[in-house]
């Protein structure tokens, strides 16, 4: 959940285990390991491997079930053969590097990287349940219930489920709005994020399960795989709002009130 953003009277250091107070005044920033740029740039937890290959301490117990750190090995092991760059635990598919610039923006960040495709740490079950569950069902309708159907009912249909497949890809495949890292502070409702060493924006938060911090944050979806952010509300809304179309539209053909 994000946290209170309430800037307070007094600068105070940071207490152990507060994962969000003011910049310490002496402290420096820590430096970043030696890594790919992608997580340098974006204000990625302090505690989280930069790379596949490195040891990651989720994967050992994920809640208590082996199973998950397993899943996680797996899926670790496959972004490395796909050859994806890891951003906290996400995996980024595609990313464009922009052009050389020697100005920074407020706040010190760097934009040297655009990420153009980008999944999250749950994209397995995305891949292995979603997608499946929504073709089965509609290949069943399909098959069984369509044939008996006017044209126009099968163009409706049709276009409802291929949008629907798009908007889950573009929730799925789209950067959610992953901060980059700010080392000084650019505005003064901007809040010093403890967890990736970071100032961060109001609605912005660190969120485990990315293991990175996301502007707009609303929560994670493990059956879009991603977290969702003020860059992937629209398609997350247009998905909910089809998938709702797609189940009446089912529905109503079962019951044959169609033409």
């Amino acid at each position: 959940m994000p946290e209170d953003d309430t800037q307070p009277m007094l600068e105070m250091a940071p207490l152990a285990g507060d994962g969000d107070e003011e910049a310490p005044a002496t402290e420096p920033r820590a430096k970043p390991a030696e890594t790919n740029r992608l997580a340098t740039e974006y204000a990625v937890g302090t505690g989280v491997p930069h790379g596949w290959d490195e040891e990651d301490p989720d994967t050992d117990d994920c809640d208590g079930c082996p199973c998950g750190g397993a899943a996680r090995r797996v899926s670790n092991h496959c972004c490395a053969a796909l050859g994806a760059k890891r951003l906290g635990n996400m995996a980024v598919l595609r990313h464009t590097t922009l052009a050389a610039s020697s100005e920074t923006a407020a706040g010190g960040a760097r934009a040297e990287t655009s990420l153009d495709c980008v999944v999250g740490p749950f994209w397995p079950f995305t891949l292995c349940v979603t997608y499946p569950l929504i073709l089965l069902v509609s290949g069943a309708v399909a098959v069984s219930f369509l044939p008996d159907h006017a044209v126009v009912t099968w163009v409706v249909w049709v276009s409802a489920v291929a949008a629907l497949l798009v908007a889950l890809s573009c929730v799925a495949c789209r950067d959610p709005g992953v901060l980059r890292r700010h080392p000084e502070k650019p505005h003064a409702r901007w809040r010093w994020n403890d967890q990736a060493r970071t100032y961060r924006p109001p609605g912005a938060a660190y969120d485990e399960d990315l293991g990175l911090i996301v502007t707009g944050f609303d929560h994670v979806c493990p059956w879009t795989g991603t977290g969702i952010g003020e860059k992937n509300m629209g398609a997350f809304h247009a998905f909910v709002s089809l998938l709702c179309v797609c189940i009446v539209l089912d529905v109503l053909i079962i019951m044959r009130v169609l033409p």
